[in-house]
């Protein structure tokens, strides 16, 4: 399986560079657009006061036609660091009175006494910004109306623009890479904590599945429960499978002892009848031999529907259990259990795995069909709360405290298959079935104190 590798210090600086790099695109472009702005307003009223200048120094000439006398300080107010070129026009009724001939006219007609109109345009091939004033000059027989344009080319205002925008970009760039350092820098020091809880499990033997007490970071804690929760399972799956592997092992030394000693004896008889019951005790022990094999492929079936996290199918509880019981009742009635079965009133619904669960119940049965007759038992169905209950209980010997305390069979209790057979490993086994499909088994003593109760719970599902 391939694992994807995600460092957290590329994605806190990705999660904090993208954002601030788009903010401050948008920062730039409003400090560049306020920039232009406030500077129209500076230079416009340079350029309106050099109209205002030009306009009061028109009069009316002898000829009783406009004169001007450009007064040359006020074209002088417009020069820039950028060297940007000055054009005026005085008009009136028409005709150009004085100035650039082509310099373009304001957009609309002017009122006299109108404040400054700004107006962008084209002249000779540069941008210009120019202001336009209206006036009237004035004899004792004449008032003439005039108009007064002045004009400069743009590049001041435009190399202040970028002045301020590159001032800006500079600030924001120097803010990003303080930001991305402090990022980088954080992180690697809140990471130490976790490079010690590194270092700390690496140093851990296999067999320590002690839980992990190490100082780490508030938002670690629920990783660090998580961790302490899996080793508890796992060492809790391992002494499962020692205390299995220990009955196991016991349990298949049993029968094998019983068939080598069986056989040679066999051998050196001359009876023929005692050699035929020696062989027929070294076949019940080799039927013990393959009853723990068989439980412990079950076993391993179990682990790994665990381990595949196989979905379990929603099975009726009531059916399930009574085609189990009735197919055990042969084999119950040969051994002289009274076996019976009592179903829920209304279908009962739970999530398992049929054939594991058939072998919880056949596990539960066998154990009272080996060790419990001759006697009665019954199969029970039953609804508590939003459990489904599952009951197997007889009125035979019982089981001694350490088979009820272990959740064992009744021959684990003495370390020794009865002689009906049937090793020590079926109640373990269903346990551990139980437990993988949420549910949960109990051994207790039968009513009044007398058998055996094997009861196992699971939760309902709805129809």
């Amino acid at each position: 399986m391939t694992i994807t590798r995600h460092s957290i210090r590329r994605g806190l600086l990705a999660w904090l560079l993208v954002p601030l790099f788009v903010l401050s695109v948008f920062l730039l472009a409003e400090n560049y657009f306020e920039t232009i702005r406030r500077a129209n307003i500076i230079f416009d009223r340079t350029l309106a006061g050099s109209a205002l200048a030009i306009a009061d120094r028109v009069v009316v000439g002898d000829s009783g036609k406009i004169e001007v006398d450009v007064p040359y300080v006020a074209l002088d107010m417009l020069t820039s660091v950028a060297e940007d070129r000055v054009f005026y026009q005085v008009a009136s009724e028409g005709s150009i009175v004085t100035g650039y001939q082509e310099l373009p006219p304001p957009v609309r007609q002017l009122s006299i006494g109108e404040d400054p109109v700004f107006y962008d345009a084209t002249f000779r091939g540069v941008s210009i910004r120019a202001a336009a004033i209206t006036g009237a000059a004035s004899d004792a027989r004449h008032s003439v109306p005039f108009v007064v344009v002045v004009a400069e080319t743009t590049q001041g205002r435009a190399a202040l623009a970028r002045e301020a925008l590159t001032r800006s970009a500079l600030r924001i760039l120097a803010l990003i890479l303080v930001a991305a350092a402090v990022v980088w820098l954080g992180v690697r020091r809140g990471l130490r904590p976790l490079e010690r809880l590194v270092e700390a499990v690496e140093r851990r033997s296999q067999d320590d599945l002690r839980p992990i007490e190490h100082e780490t970071p508030i938002e670690v804690a629920s990783l660090m429960r998580s961790i302490n929760g899996l080793i508890a399972r796992l060492s809790e799956a391992l002494a499962t499978l020692k205390r299995f592997s220990g009955n196991a092992g016991h349990q298949l030394r049993t029968p094998l002892s019983i068939i080598r000693a069986n056989i040679a004896l066999a051998r050196r008889t001359s009876d023929p009848q005692e050699a035929a019951e020696m062989l027929a005790a070294a076949d019940r022990a080799t039927q013990d031999a393959e009853r723990v094999v068989e439980q412990f492929l079950l076993l391993a079936r179990v682990e790994a529907s665990r381990a595949q996290d196989e979905p379990p199918e929603r099975i009726d509880l009531n059916a399930l259990a009574e085609e189990t019981a009735r197919d055990r009742a042969p084999a119950a009635v040969k051994a002289g259990l009274d076996l019976e079965f009592e179903a829920c009133s209304a279908p009962i619904f739970v999530r398992a795995n049929p054939i594991l669960f058939r072998e919880l119940l056949l596990n539960i049965l066998n154990n009272a069909i080996f060790h419990a007759a001759p006697c009665a038992a019954i199969v029970r169905v039953r609804r508590q709360g939003r459990m489904a209950v599952l009951e197997v209980e007889d009125d035979g010997p019982g089981m001694p405290e350490p088979a009820i305390a272990g959740g064992t069979d009744r021959a684990d209790a003495t370390g020794r298959a009865t002689e009906n057979g049937g090793p020590g490993l079926g109640i373990a086994i269903s346990t551990e079935i139980a437990d993988r499909f949420g549910g949960h088994l109990e051994i207790g003593p039968g009513k009044n104190g007398v058998g055996t109760r094997v009861f196992v719970s699971f939760p309902v599902v709805e129809t």
